[in-house]
């Protein structure tokens, strides 16, 4: 199914948006891991290196196990595997031990030995692990040689005693032999001699009966004992195999790498705060009047006074153009400029505003109507002696001696004047709503501006007599679930929110500024700017 292009955009956001979160959180992301990487490699070039070397057995099964039904393949696996086990017993390493003059203890040098069995032959490794490469190859070789002969050892024992007694045997008839020999050369008669010389011959052909018997008992021997022999010796390997410096440095690299990027992406799902334009958009179905970039306040001066042809002037002349587009069945005449909690920026956005609304020709009252912390006047460099709040003890409403003009031509300002204990009675009265009308009889439009909605309830009560409501938002600061009681505070009075305005957008050294962009484009596609002012804005860019 095709997509419209609004929709194409916001499927993408949200990768493109973590893509730019990493993106500007780079240099922690590569900061932590050059400092896990550097820290493993310290740490590893300091641990105490061990070496290994390896020497390769093979097990030579009796004859009679080489058929090659099952049961004899099994019975040799089980037989590699049985003398495997034999290798790294006590008495094993006790002889070790021994024959190299080692000062270990055996449990010490079975932590050193592995002894593996590879897989579908009837070969064993046996690996020798030491912090000294010479001293590993000669364990490795002396356990292969001393459990080869204990082995054997061990095997021989069933025919030992055979062997045994026909060696005993064969000895004595050796004996009787020459002792016959011997008495038949001293005979001093022919049949002596015959006689003893028969019995010669006699005993030597029970010596070749028992010496037969002895050799097939040796025969028989050789056909059922297994063998073990040493195949490939081990020698020394002077390349430590652990610590693995480089391994270890890049593992604790990524790991860093990924544990900075995890906590970044964590903190980003917890952060509660308004970060785009999209959030407004797609949380809030509210449209995005005006997007105000990152500058520098000096004195508390508007800045489309003292650098006009900036980039951020033309955002307040964008914003204009934007409220007016949001008044056209309907003439916007007065317009309440707030913010859900203080910092985030309104009155900065309401002197700006009116400058750039009076430089088009609107003749614009600004109403600082903040009676518990005003700061318009401070913004535009006027006094604050008398306003809003000398008006409300007068019996008839007059502005003549409480506008104060200022350097922009068709700008007038009305201060708070002095700051009454109850403000939001004074604003919710009858005579503010004649001042107002006083206010319109003299202007085009009245921006006012209040205390932010979720601090006190003067905006609320202010807000359903209005004909807009203008929200400034502060990405990075203002909450979503403020803006959402905000929203929801004007809904219940019935107040008319025209949209909202992003103030202090970081558009460089920012994930921000990807979000900028993407709203800027959005906004043409929408329609929200003019040809002319499309124009203006790309070459002011």
């Amino acid at each position: 199914m095709d997509h419209s292009p609004e929709e194409q955009m916001e499927e993408g956001l949200d990768l493109r948006q973590y893509f730019s979160l990493f993106l500007h959180w780079s240099w922690l992301i590569l900061l932590a891991a050059l400092v896990a990487g550097s820290a493993a490699f310290f740490f590893s070039k300091r641990m105490t290196p061990y070496y290994q070397s390896s020497t390769t057995v093979l097990v030579n099964a009796a004859p009679a196990t080489k058929a090659t039904d099952y049961s004899s393949v099994m019975m040799s696996e089980q037989l590699t595997s049985t003398y495997s086990q034999m290798m790294s017993n006590d008495s094993v390493l006790t002889e070790v031990v021994k024959q190299l003059g080692l000062n270990i203890p055996t449990d010490d040098l079975k932590e050193m030995i592995t002894v593996a069995t590879l897989q579908d032959t009837q070969l064993i490794q046996v690996t020798v692990e030491s912090i000294d490469p010479k001293l590993s190859a000669n364990i490795a070789n002396a356990v292969a040689t001393i459990s080869a002969v204990q082995i054997e050892e061990i095997q021989s024992q069933r025919f030992l005693q055979s062997k045994t007694t026909l060696e005993a045997q064969l000895a004595d008839l050796e004996q009787q032999i020459a002792t016959y020999q011997a008495e038949a050369a001293a005979a001093s008669t022919t049949e002596e001699k015959d006689r003893l010389d028969t019995k010669v011959t006699q005993y030597r052909e029970i010596y070749s009966n028992l010496l037969s018997s002895y050799e097939s008992v040796r025969l028989s021997e050789a056909q059922a004992v297994s063998s073990v022999v040493q195949v490939e010796p081990a020698v020394p390997d002077y390349t430590p195999v652990k610590p693995k410096v480089m391994q270890n440095t890049l593992l604790a690299a990524v790991v860093g790498l990924l544990l900075a990027a995890g906590v970044i992406a964590a903190r980003e799902a917890l952060d509660d705060t308004i970060k785009n334009p999209e959030d407004i958009t797609r949380k809030f179905k509210l449209p995005v009047l005006g997007v105000i970039d990152h500058h520098s306040v000096e004195e508390y001066t508007p800045i489309t006074l003292t650098d006009p042809r900036s980039p951020t002037a033309e955002a307040y002349r964008t914003l204009r153009t934007n409220i007016s587009y949001t008044s056209v069945d309907k003439p916007l005449r007065t317009l309440m400029v707030t913010s859900s909690e203080p910092g985030e920026g309104k009155t900065t956005t309401i002197s700006n505003l009116g400058v750039v609304l009076a430089q088009n020709g609107q003749c614009v009252i600004v109403a600082d109507c903040d009676l518990r912390h005003p700061r318009v006047h401070t913004f535009l460099g006027l006094p604050n002696r008398q306003g809003i709040s000398n008006l409300f003890t007068k019996s008839s409403v007059s502005l003549n001696s409480h506008r104060q003009g200022t350097k922009v031509e068709n700008l007038t300002v009305i201060t708070t004047g002095s700051l009454p204990p109850n403000p939001a009675e004074l604003l919710g009265s009858q005579k503010m709503q004649a001042i107002l009308d006083n206010m319109r009889q003299s202007a085009d439009i009245i921006l006012i501006d209040t205390p932010p909605i979720l601090a006190v309830t003067d905006a609320a009560v202010l807000a359903p007599t209005l004909d807009g409501v203008l929200i400034v938002v502060r990405p990075g600061k203002t909450r979503a679930s403020a803006l959402r009681l905000t929203l929801e505070q004007m809904h219940r009075v019935n107040a008319n929110v025209l949209g909202i305005v992003l103030n202090d957008v970081a558009t460089r050294g920012s994930y921000y500024g990807y979000q900028y962009r993407y709203y800027r484009n959005y906004a043409a596609y929408q329609g929200y700017y003019g040809e002319k002012h499309k124009g203006t804005s790309a070459k002011k860019r």
